[in-house]
């Protein structure tokens, strides 16, 4: 129950500069700047744009919060008080105080900042600051018609728009949500209920009226949009999770800030939405990746797995040396050795001395010799029961309250009798130890490429040395020292990871799941709800739905391009629409192949992949369909656009070209793929009929500037 606590003038406002009490400022205007005004009052927040169509609030800050070791309650002050710039509701439970500080930006963005103190005399614990929670929210002419951005959690969660009828669908069994969606929190159960991590657009696709909101920190806390579509009134908090965070009197939490950004008028108004404010946090969190291209690379995984020996990596580098750095058969500027070099998990800097009897350091320098980067795999935060780690420092592990190691996975790959532990990131120790591997492997052996798997563990509950520390700050401790000890000039590639407390630290992450050598299977469609885990229907729907955060907070990695057409139910136009896929949303192009066995026909298919990437993506209907079907990519001298066709069966697909691309008049156009005419009339390319996991592809001259 929400309980409603009256503000009144203390000794607390004083400290804080308060106004005398009954001088409470009546509605000001905050800024107003494009399209966008911000007003606050003792109601709250408001925020208008869009002349009207969009609308947010009054809005007002709440709590999870409580004293010592009572239960928390759900503080909802009545009102709020103005204080020059901030807004702040003193007399929470046990001294809890909340300020936010509101503005206009230049760019026609509000932000909202905001912290919780305790301005009480006894240690106080905090599990949410919720900065706004409002039941007025109006986006567009028609809430029925609303479709809700929904991030997930980690790489590997689904992500996807859903609209008010549908359901975000998460896994019944925790032991599924640890591995692959979030351990502490399952998704709503509810229809137009959307609960999205770190940042969401909702957008009225009638209207092309859009709001989208994003956190701009994301190292402290896990945050949160939670929109409430199907509601009557509609619903919309955000919040940072603080895990139980206890501030001693005076104490606060870390400062957490939300940017809101409005969009209007055009088809994409909600892609544009929602890239400002990605763009807006990756910039707060000084995101790497900027201003290089994707590396592209060769890696050991989907062709030998964790079987992988020195001789198989080095027939491989034999086929790619003919070829040489970023040649034109291959593009291969890397090559990387994955799971199966080491001889236990967590003991990284110990190989396997009969699949690797040269050593690493030597497989490193065989792959700089041939002219190529070396890139090498390791899971940092976990380690196996039975490894030297996990046995010369038990006090290393996270445990779980009644003091027994906590189970990070059990991988069938590395045997089901060896559940893996978890090392405790914020045990100073263990960032030492991190450090120390990560210096070795890039130092000592020679690996500038180092990719970190399973990195949810760091997040996951359980007691840790450090007690205050939040999920979010312990994985962003070990993402720290494993670039501390890297050094600045090593490319990190992250992998399973949540996804917030990692920018600013790698330089790409995996935005989606495994790619698999099948389009899906019994498992994926139901056990995995269709949505997470491993599947290349799933991977290629994150990596479109996922292309708004390359080069905004890293640069994307959509996963393997498996190319081959033996050891495979991968069809040609599967394969196809992977390439599409990859290629135009401008992610990392990786093979993992024998390279050998690569026919001409599909080294054919991946010079025309690596043709089509470079560009800047648009995926034009994100908010129109929970599966999108046109994307467009804008290059220099052309724009190339794409029906796509994630369904299972055979669908007809027309584009209206208006706004999207520069046409020069009606007429026939070659299809990219299949050389087949396609009919432009009217300003419509008429695809036709596309069938299953397949698309099409027409190119335009790029609009002259006048």
């Amino acid at each position: 129950m929400c309980t409603t606590i009256r503000v009144a003038a203390s000794a607390a406002q004083a400290r804080l500069g308060a106004a005398p009490s009954g001088e409470l400022a009546a509605a000001r205007v905050v800024g107003y700047a494009k399209a966008m005004r911000v007003e606050t009052s003792t109601k709250g927040v408001r925020i208008t744009a869009a002349e009207g169509a969009i609308a947010l609030g009054p809005a007002r800050p709440q709590a999870v919060a409580g004293g010592g070791d009572g239960k928390p309650q759900h503080w909802c002050p009545a009102s709020v008080e103005v204080r020059d710039d901030r807004l702040v509701a003193p007399g929470g439970p046990s001294g809890a105080c909340i300020e936010l500080v509101v503005r206009i930006l230049a760019d026609g963005a509000a932000e909202i900042r905001g912290r919780l103190r305790n301005d009480g005399s006894q240690p106080l614990r905090i599990e949410r600051l919720i900065l706004l929670a409002t039941d007025q929210l109006r986006i567009g002419a028609d809430a029925r018609n609303w479709r809700i951005y929904r991030n997930g959690y980690q790489s590997w969660a689904g992500t996807h728009t859903l609209g008010v009828t549908e359901v975000d669908r998460d896994f019944t069994w925790r032991v599924a949500r640890v591995a692959t969606t979030d351990a502490r929190h399952r998704a709503p159960n509810a229809p137009g209920h959307v609960r999205s991590d770190a940042l969401t657009a909702i957008c009225e696709p009638v209207s092309n009226a859009a709001l989208a909101l994003g956190f701009t920190t994301l190292a402290d806390a896990f945050v949160y949009v939670e929109v409430e579509s199907a509601a009557v009134p509609q619903r919309l908090t955000c919040w940072a999770d603080f895990d139980g965070m206890q501030l001693a009197p005076g104490e606060s939490t870390p400062e957490i800030t939300i940017r809101l950004a409005a969009e209007s008028g055009a088809r994409d108004s909600g892609w544009q939405a929602l890239r400002r404010v990605a763009s807006d946090s990756g910039a707060a969190m000084r995101a790497r990746g900027h201003g290089r291209t994707h590396p592209t690379g060769w890696c050991s995984w989907y062709y030998y797995f964790e079987k992988v020996t020195e001789k198989d990596v080095l027939d491989n580098l034999e086929v790619l040396a003919t070829d040489g750095r970023g040649g034109p058969r291959f593009g291969c500027e890397y090559v990387m050795v994955d799971d199966g070099h080491q001889i236990e998990i967590g003991d990284w800097l110990t190989t396997s001395p009969s699949k690797f009897p040269s050593g690493m350091a030597e497989i490193a320098a065989r792959i700089h010799a041939a002219g190529f980067d070396a890139g090498i795999w390791w899971a940092p935060f976990f380690v196996a029961p039975r490894s030297a780690v996990a046995r010369a420092h038990p006090e290393w592990l996270v445990r779980n309250q009644r003091g027994r190691p906590i189970t990070g996975n059990i991988n069938p790959a590395w045997g089901i009798t060896k559940p893996m532990r978890v090392l405790d990131t914020t045990n100073p120790a263990v960032l030492d130890h991190l450090a120390e591997t990560a210096r070795a492997i890039g130092t000592d052996w020679g690996y500038e490429i180092q990719k970190l798997d399973f990195l949810y563990a760091a997040a996951l509950p359980g007691v840790r040395h450090d007690r205050n520390a939040t999920r979010a700050q312990s994985l962003r401790r070990g993402l720290e020292a494993i670039r501390r000890g890297a050094g600045d000039a090593a490319f990190l590639l992250g992998c399973g990871c949540p996804l917030g407390p990692a920018v600013g630290v790698v330089d790409a992450m995996r935005i989606g799941a495994d790619v698999t050598p099948y389009w899906t299977n019994w498992l994926a469609r139901v056990v995995l709800l269709n949505t997470h885990g491993l599947a290349t229907r799933h991977a290629l729907l994150n990596t479109v739905t996922r292309a708004v955060l390359d080069h905004a907070w890293w640069l994307n990695d959509p996963d393997c391009l498996m190319l081959r057409d033996t050891e495979s139910k991968l069809t040609e136009e599967e394969v196809r629409l992977m390439a599409t896929v990859f290629a135009m949303t401008d992610g990392m192009i990786v093979l993992s192949d024998r390279l050998d066995r690569l026919s001409e026909g599909r080294l054919d298919l991946l010079a025309k992949a690596r043709a089509l990437a470079g560009g800047e993506p648009v995926v034009v209907d994100l908010f129109e369909h929970a599966i999108p079907q046109v994307l467009l990519s804008r290059h220099p001298d052309r724009i190339d656009i794409a029906a796509i066709n994630l369904g299972d069966e055979p669908a007809r697909r027309t584009i209206a070209l208006a706004g999207l691309v520069g046409t020069d008049g009606d007429g026939d156009r070659c299809e990219y793929w299949t050389g087949q005419p396609v009919p432009v009339r009217a300003g419509v390319a008429d695809f036709g009929e596309v069938p299953a996991h397949a698309a099409r592809v027409l190119s335009f001259p790029a609009p002259k500037i006048r």
